[in-house]
């Protein structure tokens, strides 16, 4: 797993990628490959840099979670891997070539920052719907019922989105990411509204996802999610990769036990 933190400039430190195992930065079976990725918003005014060289590989079997405080280019990298923006810069690829729209439509299931789903349909429809496009051969109410039993939602499969609760409808969010039976997934913030017991619950299907050979990429900005499900972590701070590696090397680099600790001193790191 990978995780991206964050930087601010009120103590000095060295931070320098080149110390991080390289072993943990290069997978052995690439499925995701991100190589120099880039985006500078326009203004009428100014340019504002979102993301500077960004690099990662995500390997296959991973649970890789991008880490970092709010506004540190986590939302901006996960749309452009999904083709919802262009990159400024860089190259995207997906299992050893360019990621192409069917890719996104049949191999990766998504969850956005936002889901809104149609509150007009029944949450057996909204599902039903989503595995038909994905190209799967069977959509039936077996399939759908299977998805919603897994994230808790099986009792509501009737009951129209609209009446739902925020909660509830990121369940369906996350049921609808694994319609298909994608082998890889890309998250972003999927404990998003979840009080305690779901955020659990949540966490526990995702390692349970992990265990059955799923590859996720998740987005996050809950250290305490991160420390459980993570290979490794990456730091993402103001649009800059500021670690990549597992958690207790991180916790070495700053000598410290508790990952928020580390997360801090992390973010306040002046770069030399």
């Amino acid at each position: 797993m990978v995780i991206l933190l964050g930087h601010s400039p009120t103590m000095f430190c060295i931070c320098r990628p080149d110390l991080v195992d390289s072993a943990f930065m290069e997978p052995t079976t690439p499925i995701l490959e991100v190589c120099g990725l880039a985006k500078t918003y326009r203004s009428r005014r100014q340019e504002v840099p979102a993301l500077a060289d960004f690099n990662l590989r995500v390997g296959a079997g991973e649970i890789v979670g991008l880490l970092g405080p709010n506004g540190a280019g986590k939302t901006t990298s996960v749309k452009m891997i999904m083709g919802l923006m262009h990159p400024s810069a860089g190259e995207i690829l997906y299992r050893g070539r360019r990621l192409e729209v069917a890719d996104l439509r049949r191999g990766i299931g998504f969850l956005p920052e936002n889901f809104r789903p149609n509150p007009n349909l029944t949450v057996a429809e909204y599902l039903r719907l989503h595995c038909e496009l994905t190209g799967a051969q069977t959509a039936g109410p077996e399939q759908v019922g299977e998805l919603l039993a897994q994230v808790g939602m099986a009792p509501y499969a009737e009951r129209r989105i609209s009446d739902l609760s925020k909660g509830m409808g990121q369940r369906v969010g996350l049921a609808q990411a694994f319609a298909g039976d994608p082998d890889f997934l890309i998250l972003d913030e999927p404990t998003s509204g979840l009080d305690p017991i779901g955020k659990s619950e949540v966490i526990d299907f995702l390692l349970r996802a992990k265990a059955r050979g799923k590859t996720i990429f998740f987005c996050s900005h809950i250290l305490s999610e991160v420390e459980k499900v993570c290979d490794r972590i990456g730091i993402l701070v103001r649009g800059e990769l500021r670690y990549l590696g597992p958690v207790a090397e991180f916790l070495q680099k700053w000598q410290v036990a508790d990952l928020e600790e580390a997360f801090k001193k992390e973010v306040q790191c002046v770069p030399s």
